[in-house]
């Protein structure tokens, strides 16, 4: 049971998480003297060629470098300071395996998001992976899973006192 808890709750947190890192993106577009909004923008799938939809926040005119790697970094970095202070104070394992899942996934976003500006911007290096639904969403699919087996593990460990 707690393998499926730590799904639904893992899931449930990766919607407010993934909408709150947009709305940083948007809050540092400002921040950092741009103008932006939020979309909604269709993504071609290449493995089934098919089309998704996801929120997206872009400035309305293109920015610096500088501002836009602030930008791309700090979206997800921001997103996830409410769920570490949920962390500190949590103690349920289910809950803190979730939380630990979606931190981890806005890791992976403000890295994937700094990195491939920095490849693309100040290297001339496209890598498309960075860059498809598939991996956006398959890397933190894996991380879920992962805190899944972690909450499956937990839940047959056998505690034995002494004494």
């Amino acid at each position: 049971m707690k393998p499926l808890r730590t799904l639904l709750l893992s899931v449930l947190l990766f919607v407010g998480g993934f909408g709150t890192h947009e709305v940083m993106h948007l809050l540092v577009i400002y921040a950092v003297g741009g103008h932006g909004s939020i979309i909604v923008r269709p993504w071609h799938t290449g493995v089934f060629d098919g089309t998704i939809y996801a929120l997206h926040a872009q400035p309305d005119q293109p920015l610096g470098i500088v501002q836009q790697l602030l930008v791309n970094f700090l979206g997800p970095a921001l997103a996830a300071v409410p769920l570490a202070f949920l962390l500190a104070y949590v103690r349920e394992p289910v809950v803190r395996l979730a939380l630990w899942a979606n931190i981890a996934i806005l890791a992976f976003y403000a890295l994937i998001e700094a990195g491939d500006l920095l490849l693309e911007r100040q290297f001339d290096f496209d890598l498309a992976l960075l860059t498809t639904p598939e991996f956006n969403y398959g890397v933190p699919a894996l991380i879920i899973l992962i805190a899944m087996f972690v909450a499956a593990r937990q839940s047959t460990e056998v505690h034995v006192a002494t004494g």
